[in-house]
This record gives structure tokens, sequence and C-alpha cells, in this order.
């Protein structure tokens, strides 16, 4: 797959008519680039003087499909430091979205670099929104003549930006691809990073000390292996962790097994040792694929650790259920309703 070309802003906005705009973005490979963003980016341009050294090479409509992330506009200088500007072209635009996108794309563009300005730019306001190290958002009205004394414009006057051998390299857009099943050396190693749902999610079920049996919404996803098996890494320097597979176990857990002490058993065995009450004390126990589960599962579950200090955490994925275990009575099918906005749920005791 090719890679994305940056786009010289100042050249682009010299051209007078849509025609030779786009031959010019066609060249570098751009025809996705909708005509209110072209909009937008020639009114910004304007209000700062010809030829700025920001506007030389600039990434716009970045895409990181795999992770589901999206940057209208990117700049990265020679020492690493990154600009990003979002643009917006509605008058009524909820300011809260622009909040939550600029705070979205500050997790993951500070993961490379110390040194990030976050803005959005309302082209239909004429107005700037900068994301500030106290996390609140600054308004900046650029028909108002102070503007020139704001941070956006300093940032922008001062930077020069300038084109990477590889934009997906200097974003580690690989290292949130790390699966533990395929690179399990790079997993041990920690050379990997959580998408910002899978991070949220972690901190939310390391956050729940108290034990009992919780359900946990956890929609399939890329690095959604990774977020537990990074999260089994954490608790096991805690304490004492299992982790329960459906199905037959997979090479590399046996190689965890034998190798690295971890505690994984196929949901089989899990179940035999429950029954039998032959299951070493655990302060974690963690199940995934427990759409899987069926509601005997469950309450067997209930059973066993009614009495125990332990927290028991029930990973799935209610979409990823079929008609045929619907009809088995899986556990998660009965919780559909229930979940609503939340991913986590702790179970009653009644059975």
């Amino acid at each position: 797959m090719a890679k994305q070309q940056p786009i010289n802003l100042n050249q682009l906005s010299g051209y007078h008519r849509q025609e030779q705009a786009a031959q010019y973005l066609k060249q570098l490979g751009y025809t996705t680039i909708r005509m209110q963003e072209l909009t937008g980016i020639t009114r910004l341009v304007a209000h700062f003087p010809a030829t700025l050294p920001a506007w030389q090479a600039v990434y716009v409509d970045y895409a990181v499909p795999p992770i589901s992330k999206e940057f209208d506009m990117l700049f990265i200088n020679a020492e690493g430091h990154i600009i990003n500007i979002e643009l917006k072209s509605d008058v009524h635009y909820d300011i809260e979205k622009i909040h939550k996108q600029l705070r979205n794309n500050r997790y993951y563009l500070t993961q490379v670099s110390q040194h990030v300005d976050l803005f959005t730019y309302n082209s239909d306001l004429d107005r700037i929104y900068h994301l500030t190290d106290q996390d609140t958002l600054e308004v900046i009205d650029l028909q108002d003549d102070t503007w020139r004394t704001s941070v956006f414009y300093q940032v922008v006057m001062g930077f020069k930006s300038v084109a990477v051998a590889d934009l997906d390299n200097v974003l580690r857009v690989a290292d949130y691809l790390v699966s533990p099943f395929t690179q399990l050396a790079r997993f041990l190693k920690g050379q990997y990073l959580l998408m910002q749902p899978q991070q949220q999610l972690q901190a939310e079920l390391l956050a729940t000390p108290t034990p009992g049996i919780y359900a946990v919404k956890a929609a399939t996803s890329v690095g959604q292996t990774l977020m537990i098996y990074d999260m089994v890494k954490m608790l096991r320097e805690q304490g004492q962790v299992l982790l329960v597979h459906i199905g037959a176990l997979k090479s590399v857990q046996a190689t965890l097994r034998r190798q690295y002490g971890w505690h994984i058993l196929p949901e089989r065995q899990f179940f035999k040792k429950l029954k039998r009450q032959r299951l070493q004390p655990y302060d974690v126990v963690i199940i995934t694929d427990a759409q899987k589960l069926s509601i005997r599962h469950v309450n067997s579950l209930r059973r066993y650790f009614a009495a125990r200090h332990t927290r028991v955490l029930l990973i799935g994925d209610p979409n990823q259920q079929s008609k045929a275990t619907i009809s088995n009575r899986d556990y998660f099918a009965t919780l559909t309703h229930v979940f609503g906005q939340q991913h986590l749920i702790k179970l009653s005791d009644e059975l």
C-alpha cells in the first residue's frame, strides 16, 4: 500500500480553480477530500502570512483503519513535535463532541510525542478550539484582532512541518496490532500499545476490588485479546490470577503455562475442578469469550465463589451470539437489555 504523501497547503490554497486543486491532490494520491474540507483549509490558511513553513508538509485525512482512527490534519516537525487540527463546518456543531474528539486524539498522539498541540477549526464560525493542558477548551475567535496573541497563532507561526518516511511508523500503528498469540516475544517485552477504548475498559475492570462475579461487555475488536492479556500480566504482580479459555488451549497459552508460570485452564477442566471442589484459591479469575457460557455454567460459578474472596470477570461480546447458542440458554443473552450503556455489571447473589 502506497505511503500517504503530505500536502503543501500554501500551494493548494494558491489554486484559484477547483479543477487545479483537484488535479494537485490527485497527483499526491488524495481522492476523498471533501469540498467542505478544502473550503475550511483555504479559509484557515488565509488568516496567516503567505508561504508559512507550517503549511509546507501537512498530512490531511490520515486514516488508520485497523484502530478505527482518523485525523483531519497532522503537522510534524524535525524534532517530532505534532500539531493536530480537526476541521468542522457547522455553526451548530456540538462543542462537547469537539472536546471528546480532541481528548481522544491526545491519547493516541501523546503515545509518540511529548509535544502535542490540539485544535479544531470550525470554518462556518471562523473559530478555533484549543485543548489546553488542563483538559479544557479555549475558544479563539479569528474575527477578533486579539487572536494573534493566542496559543494557536504562536504555535502555528513558529512551526516548520516536514515530510516523514512513513507516518504509520511515526505513530506506532503496528504497536496497537500486537497479538500475544502471534507475537509473544513482543508482548512479554511490553512492546505494544492499547487502543483508547481497551485502555478505558481495562482501567474500569482494575478499579473493581470488591469480590464477586462481574459480567463484562467487550465488543470483539482488534486489541481486545491484547488488553486482557496485558491486564493478566499486571494482576499477576499483585496476586494469584487464573485465565479460563473457552475451547482447547492454543500453543502460545501452553507456552505461557509451561515456561512463564501463567495459570491458564480450558473451560472443561476449570468446571470439573469447580464441581470437585479442587480449584486452588485465586484472587482473580478471568473467563474470555464468556458469551458462550450457559446459565448452568454461571450458576455453578455463583455457587462456588459465593463464600470466596475472588473477583470473577466474565468478559464477552453479547453481539457474537448466534441463534443456535441463544437457544442453548447462553447466559449473556439474558443480559443484553441489562447492559444498556454500561460495560460492567456485578451479578446478584440470587440463583
